[in-house]
């Protein structure tokens, strides 16, 4: 009985060490990308860069390219947008308290007036709400986290 029970248990735990995986992969794919992007900023030679990082010249200026796209984080932030922080956090980088204090901080993108009737649920860009939204649908933080960022935030709709 022992043995299936964990067994049962053992396929949640690599759920999570996949999720965690996954998310610590992200996060380190952007801290990679930026570093890159300062590196070429500050005119480092890609001879030099590629060797230290044991990687041929044309896979770092393969990497370049995608590091250009990388948006830097937020001045006075830990991410360049909400969902970022969250990741962040659930990684263990920030304390609830500083995930806190800079999701209600956040300047939100506005929530765009529809143009024509079809229109009626816009499109929102990086930025918004629903960054915050998402990470809480995906688990990076919990409900209580969400309810108050969003009632220290959004007092009135309380």
């Amino acid at each position: 009985m022992w043995e299936m029970t964990a067994q049962l248990e053992r396929p949640a735990d690599d759920l999570v060490v996949a999720a965690m995986s996954r998310r610590q992969a992200e996060v380190a794919t952007l801290d990679y990308r930026r570093a890159l992007k300062h590196l070429d900023s500050q005119g480092r030679p890609q001879s030099e860069v590629a060797r230290v990082l044991g990687v041929s010249q044309p896979a770092l200026s393969q990497s370049l390219k995608a590091a250009r796209k990388v948006v830097e984080v937020a001045p006075g932030f830990s991410g360049a947008g909400p969902y970022e922080i969250c990741q962040r956090y659930s990684l263990g980088q920030l304390t609830r308290e500083q995930l806190i204090e800079e999701l209600v901080r956040w300047e939100y993108a506005p929530i765009p007036e529809p143009e024509w009737l079809e229109d009626i649920v816009p499109s929102l860009g990086p930025g918004s709400w629903r960054e915050v939204q998402k990470a809480h649908r995906e688990g990076l933080i919990d409900d209580g986290t969400y309810d108050e960022v969003a009632d220290r935030k959004y007092p009135q709709a309380s």
